[in-house]
């Protein structure tokens, strides 16, 4: 599969280099934050014709441009970036789709940022500490712990290759690279390959130094999607249940017979979540 993607514009804030997409109009905006491991994660989203009306932004988060990320950008950095480029393109409030890792940037960016965000969709947010149901957090360490190790000292001995696949390996399913792939073409997914050091070294530090209390989860006042796969392993769907009891009024959505990867499996199901809880673009 080919897919016609629109140039990226790239825009420098804080010393850091984003970049985005944006269909540009005057519907509704939908901005839309990628998980980790590439940029493209809504790339098949952002092209679907069901979301036409809307003023679809795709953005690529500093370290996945291409251009070396500044050392130690933190979650809140990265949501400042999110909310420097709404009012940049005078694009608030704003739907707000994230994916996996990009669910803790677009959740503090609704924190620092109230007034610039309209609805937030949550998909599958990750395994992580603070976000995980407490009965799972043993198992998980167990599950996630060795690959992400194996991971971290294949990047330091610069071998990206192995430590991108056991990575997604662990996070996707082993069948993650042809998934990818027919989605989004072989090039994309050896760009994504190339280009994941960051993933590694500025990243996953920066979700592991943030977290999610009850106190603040509490003062989400936005409309609240939780999206998760029906096929997706039980430790998300826990995840999910869980941050639906903290978070006043979120409603919970399931993707039929997906996984970790529906964005680019199912991204038409996705597509008519969006439209069902955003309303008329």
């Amino acid at each position: 599969m080919t897919l016609t993607i629109p140039e990226l514009t790239r825009w420098r804030i804080d010393g850091a280099e984003v970049a985005y997409t944006d269909s540009g109009g005057d519907g509704a905006p939908l901005l839309l934050i990628h998980a980790a491991g590439s940029a493209d994660w809504f790339t098949p989203l952002a092209a679907l014709p069901v979301l036409k009306g809307y003023r679809v932004i795709r953005m690529v988060r500093a370290g996945y441009t291409g251009a070396p990320a500044p050392d130690g950008l933190s979650i809140a950095d990265h949501a400042g970036h999110g909310a420097a480029l709404l009012r940049h393109l005078g694009a608030a409030p704003a739907h707000v789709l994230a994916h996996s890792s990009g669910t803790t940037i677009a959740m503090q960016l609704t924190f620092d940022h109230p007034d610039l965000v309209r609805t937030l969709m949550l998909s599958e947010p990750p395994l992580v500490d603070s976000l995980v149901a407490p009965e799972d957090l043993e198992a998980i360490h167990a599950m996630l712990g060795p690959a992400i190790g194996a991971a971290m000292a294949a990047t330091a001995r610069g071998d990206l290759p192995a430590a991108f696949e056991v990575f997604m390996a662990a996070v996707c399913g082993p069948s993650f690279r042809e998934v990818m792939t027919s989605a989004l073409g072989a090039d994309l997914v050896a760009a994504a390959e190339d280009s994941s050091r960051y993933l590694f070294t500025g990243e996953i530090p920066a979700i592991n130094g943030w977290s999610l209390g009850r106190p603040a989860a509490a003062r989400l006042r936005q409309r609240v999607l939780l999206i998760q796969g029906s096929a997706s392993p039980p430790p998300f769907h826990r995840l999910v249940a869980h941050l639906a009891g903290l978070i006043p009024g979120a409603t919970v959505a399931t993707i039929d017979g997906g996984n970790h990867l529906y964005p680019f499996t199912a991204p038409e199901q996705l597509a008519g979540l969006i439209t069902v809880f955003c309303g008329p673009a």
